[in-house]
């Protein structure tokens, strides 16, 4: 046999390895482990309000730092805090709803911002799993009665109100559920090239995910989902009840396991209900969301 053709059957046996070799995704952290992360969720909303198209547009833009802190056998505690906040609404029909920029100099009359500000430097922690699963997050109550704080608002009673519902969106469970979306991407299975697997976000978003292994090299690993959502939201006016689908691809570190950069994409129809309308308003929702580690130190 020549030195040419045993050079082939070389690199057909490597790369049939490649292909079929059995893999553990999972992260991979060290105690010290610093992640910078810059996460921007565009999202349009169309509602047709007999026969007039309202339509919501909203630009999102975080920064937030990540710090493992302590590391168990099966899990990892994380240190993490918002570094900046952005955010845009416009209405088609009311103009500008909201804008708010906490690297921007902010009057103490801007509650809406001053409020959003409140969230820059608070103290939190989660608890995750190797699999990406967050088992909890902690430090919320501070963050919200900082925010409300900012506020300005003295009146005890009112205080009170906004804290309840200021949990439903900030607090420990709702950004456990939040940060599983960028973080509960593994198996808790071997797998090869080609494989797949499934789980389940719950929350404001359900979603059921079937993942794939597209590729892995020495360095990074890529992965895809297809999946089923649906979305269900409840205030005292108004209610909101859509299902769709979402797409998913990401690249992580293979040595970490944490994502380089993600793109999520959705989706998704049904009926939004007010308090004073006897019909429900059809209601159409697509999102961009997009996650890229701009820094990691290990």
């Amino acid at each position: 046999m020549s030195i040419f053709f045993k050079g082939i059957l070389l690199f057909t046996a490597l790369f049939s390895h490649k292909i079929y070799a059995q893999n553990i995704l999972q992260y991979n952290l060290k105690v010290g482990d610093s992640m910078a992360v810059f996460q921007k969720a565009t999202q349009d909303i169309i509602q047709d309000l007999d026969g007039t198209k309202h339509e919501l547009k909203s630009i999102i833009e975080a920064d937030y730092t990540l710090i493992v802190s302590h590391k168990t056998d099966s899990s990892y505690i994380i240190s993490f805090n918002f570094e900046r906040f952005k955010m845009l609404t416009t209405s088609s029909l009311y103009g500008e709803v909201l804008n708010v920029d906490t690297k921007s100099s902010i009057s103490k009359d801007n509650i809406q911002s001053q409020v959003f500000l409140g969230m820059i430097g608070a103290k939190l922690k989660m608890e995750l799993l190797k699999n990406g699963r967050i088992k909890s997050v902690s430090g919320t109550d501070k963050m919200i009665a900082k925010m409300i704080d900012k506020s300005g608002i003295s009146d005890e009673l009112t205080k009170q109100v906004l804290m309840e519902n200021m949990k439903k969106e900030f607090g420990n469970k709702t950004l456990a559920q939040s940060f599983e979306q960028m973080t509960f991407i593994y198996p808790n299975k071997k797998v090869k090239m080609g494989d797949t697997w499934m789980n389940n976000y719950k929350g404001t978003l359900n979603a059921k995910n079937t993942w794939k292994l597209d590729n892995l090299t020495e360095k990074t690993l890529e992965l895809s989902a297809d999946s089923d959502i649906s979305m269900s939201t409840k205030e005292d006016n108004v209610s909101m009840t859509l299902t769709g689908k979402q797409q998913t691809k990401l690249t992580a570190s293979k040595t970490s396991g944490f994502i380089k950069d993600m793109v999520v994409k959705q989706s998704a129809k049904g009926i939004s209900e007010m308090a004073q309308m006897t019909d429900g308003i059809p209601t159409t929702i697509t999102s961009t969301t997009t996650y890229k580690t701009i820094k990691h130190v290990q």
